[in-house]
Parts: structure tokens; C-alpha cells; sequence
């Protein structure tokens, strides 16, 4: 299945979901991105907005596509969005989904239990990662 995720970064954190402790569901108990699956008829950006507003309650007002990804599961679509300080306390964890939400920085972060391929792209590319957060930019990832 395809999915959108969001790398949103306020002060040099980027925001994470706790997703449920449900064992039906694909990593339970783990920290990931927001975001999550494409249904039919949506575009990415629609599916990512959607995911947004229910994860974390809010979609802040600038988003810019990053790229997609091969997953073993289908495509990932990656966006990304530097949020003031306004735009951060309108973030609340989502009713009914997930454990809670938070602001990380990339080493608070690869101390919680995230979902793999989060993990594994936050070691690969955290000098990249912090680049972005301090210069607000973003080449590659």
C-alpha cells in the first residue's frame, strides 16, 4: 500500500506519533512519522492532510514534497514542513489514534522504539537531517 509521511521540524525537533499497542496492527508500540496510507481516490498530498488531521489534529500551512521512496510495501511519499511557533501549539494528539505526539531532536529520537525504516533513514541521514533543521533547507534526505 502506498503512504504519505510528514517531516515536520519546530526549533530543530521534528514531530513523531506513538502509534497503539494493538499486536494486529504493523509495528505497534513504535514512534513513526505522520502520515500513513493512500485510499483510493486521494492524491498523496490529499492522503497526507487527511493523516495529519487526524494523527496530530492540525496541517500546517506551508508542505513541500520531498520525493518517494521504494518500500516493500508500495511507494512512500515524503513531504516536509518547518512550523513557527504558532503553528507547533496548534499540534494535539489526534482522539482515537495512536498513544500521543511530540517534538524530538534526531538523538532524543534513535532513543525511542521507532518504527525500522525511520530509524534506519534517521541514522543514515542525520548530519543531513540537522543540516536542514539548522539552515531550514533541504537538498537530500
Amino acid at each position: 500500500m502506498n503512504g504519505s509521511s510528514a517531516i515536520i521540524i519546530h526549533k530543530n525537533k521534528i514531530l513523531l506519533f506513538h502509534r497503539d499497542d494493538i499486536p494486529t496492527i504493523p509495528y505497534p508500540d513504535h514512534w513513526q512519522l505522520p502520515g500513513g496510507g493512500i485510499e483510493k481516490g486521494e492524491t498523496p498530498l490529499v492522503a497526507l492532510k487527511r493523516e495529519l488531521t487526524e494523527e496530530v489534529s492540525f496541517v500546517p500551512r506551508d508542505i513541500n514534497f520531498l520525493g518517494k521512496l521504494k518500500t516493500k510495501n508500495g511507494l512512500a511519499y515524503l513531504y516536509l514542513s518547518f512550523v513557527d511557533d504558532k503553528e507547533a501549539k496548534q499540534f494535539k494528539h489526534g482522539e482515537g489514534e495512536g498513544q500521543e505526539i511530540g517534538f524530538f531532536t534526531i538523538d532524543e529520537a534513535l532513543k525511542l522504539k521507532l518504527q525500522p525504516a525511520i530509524k534506519d533513514r534517521f541514522i543514515k541521514s542525520k548530519s543531513e537531517i540537522e543540516e536542514a533543521m539548522k539552515n531550514k533547507t533541504v537538498s537530500k534526505l
